[in-house]
């Protein structure tokens, strides 16, 4: 089990790569430095109580989702590319019923494929 100074670095990754905030404009947003960023996400730093608020309050989630793995269900991110975080973001800002028809054509998309 990795020690906590790197799941809280792995879940401050997870929420700001989810936001599609890059490091350096965290770090304006915080008033930290890019690369003490890089260290936190990292687990090769430890963020003070105040820095996490800060950085969870710039991000826009709760320090809670920070600390406690369960509050980052179904939010893992590290594993996806680039292009899979912005399809991501792409799809939830579709109205529901246009994600709707999306699934409905992607259903028809893949029966043909399987049959064809």
């Amino acid at each position: 089990m990795e020690n906590l100074t790197a799941q809280i670095g792995m879940r401050i990754r997870a929420a700001r790569k989810s936001k599609g905030i890059t490091q350096g404009e965290l770090g304006k947003k915080t008033n930290l430095d890019q690369a003490y960023i890089s260290r936190l996400e990292n687990g090769t730093a430890e963020g003070s109580p105040a820095q996490i608020l800060a950085i969870a309050r710039a991000i826009g989630v709760s320090v809670a989702q920070i600390y406690d793995e369960k509050d980052m269900a179904g939010r893992k991110t590290d594993d996806l590319t680039d292009e899979a975080l912005k399809l991501a973001r792409t799809w939830q800002s579709l109205p529901a019923e246009q994600r709707a028809a999306m699934r409905e054509a992607i259903s028809a998309l893949a029966k043909q494929f399987k049959t064809g």
